[in-house]
């Protein structure tokens, strides 16, 4: 029987031929349920059936076409890595999917264990079997998926290295400009995410209702969210230095290229690395800022739902996860946080 798809709309009409699911996508249930008949007559008669001939590279080129336009810049780029790694391991773009198995999808997947990491494989497995999955629904792939039955691989767990708010303050103060103290501010302000700061731009700062809209896309669907959250006096005030620099150009943080061109950041990869050297600390990054943020909150006995509130995670449990010790609106979370002020007056001392 056909079942309607719940992405477009449009019916996956199927039939069992020697054991074998075969499908087919159809814009109406009556134009499935017809070609499910004529394809049973065929086979009645005696036609020589032919099956569904997807390759790999056809199945890796519509899943990664579909992947850009469904999940965040950052999934994509992992899950065309994955692919690239899978064709690099020899395997021929050309192959039947009906042809690739569980065997040579282990050697594979051991291979990358072996060359680079538990880790990465397993990040692998979960992408190439996430991708067969897409494929069994929309191209009528193989039921069994090969990588299913894959098992995952150890990995090494390391803790994430969260600074102490000592260290974060020297990291601060050699920082090049006020433009990077305020990034770090920022993050230190509002436990956002690296690409949140990222892509911020001066439509989501409200300096008359103090809040600031941060935007993510971090869920199985890929839907944008977001969340206007408040902000503190002292940051709001550095931010109205920042606008007379960037104020026309859109984004808050830019940067400026080699040939005089502001454009907005997207990565700032060794930036924090360079800082912790250059102030003699563990190295740490911008997630670090953010697990800090939790833990002063927690500290202060700020209520763990809002600081789940101001982290944006959709379950408790997350947040949780991110400190140790919790005890007992927003605005009374933000007077927990450390101030700039606070911090340049025992530098005097």
């Amino acid at each position: 029987m056909p079942y309607r798809i719940q992405s477009d709309g449009q019916w996956m009409a199927q039939v069992t031929i020697r054991g074998k699911k075969h499908r087919h996508r159809c814009t109406t249930k009556k134009e499935a349920l017809q070609w499910e008949q004529e394809e049973r007559e065929r086979f009645r008669q005696g036609e020589t059936y032919q099956t569904n001939t997807v390759s790999l590279g056809q199945w890796a080129s519509e899943y990664l076409d579909y992947a850009k336009q469904r999940f965040t810049e950052t999934t994509y780029t992992e899950k065309c890595f994955a692919f690239r790694e899978f064709f690099a391991s020899g395997v021929s773009p050309d192959t039947l999917t009906e042809l690739y198995s569980s065997k040579p999808a282990l050697e594979h997947l051991q291979t990358q264990a072996n060359n680079r990491s538990g880790n990465s494989a397993n990040r692998q497995r979960k992408n190439l079997r996430a991708a067969w999955e897409w494929g069994i629904k929309f191209l009528g792939m193989p039921d069994k998926n090969p990588f299913h039955s894959v098992q995952r691989f150890a990995e090494a767990r390391f803790d994430r290295r969260v600074p102490t708010l000592e260290e974060f303050w020297k990291v601060y103060a050699v920082a090049e400009n006020d433009k990077d103290r305020l990034m770090l501010f920022a993050y230190l302000q509002t436990g956002a995410r690296r690409d949140e700061l990222f892509r911020l731009k001066w439509a989501d700062v409200d300096f008359h209702k103090k809040q600031i809209r941060l935007m993510w896309r971090k869920n199985n669907i890929g839907e944008w969210r977001e969340s206007w959250l408040p902000m503190t006096e002292e940051l709001a005030e550095m931010l109205k230095v920042q606008r007379k620099t960037t104020g026309l150009l859109g984004y808050v943080f830019m940067r400026c290229t080699t040939d005089g061109k502001w454009v907005p950041y997207e990565a700032r990869v060794q930036w924090m690395k360079r800082l912790c050297k250059r102030a003699g600390v563990e190295q740490f990054g911008f997630h670090g800022i953010r697990h800090l943020f939790a833990s002063i909150l927690a500290s202060k006995n700020v209520p763990l739902v809002e600081i789940q509130k101001m982290l944006r995670h959709g379950s408790i449990q997350t947040t949780a996860r991110y400190i140790h010790t919790l005890q007992e609106g927003s605005r009374e979370a933000l007077a927990a946080l450390p101030r700039l002020k606070e911090q340049q007056a025992r530098k005097a001392m």
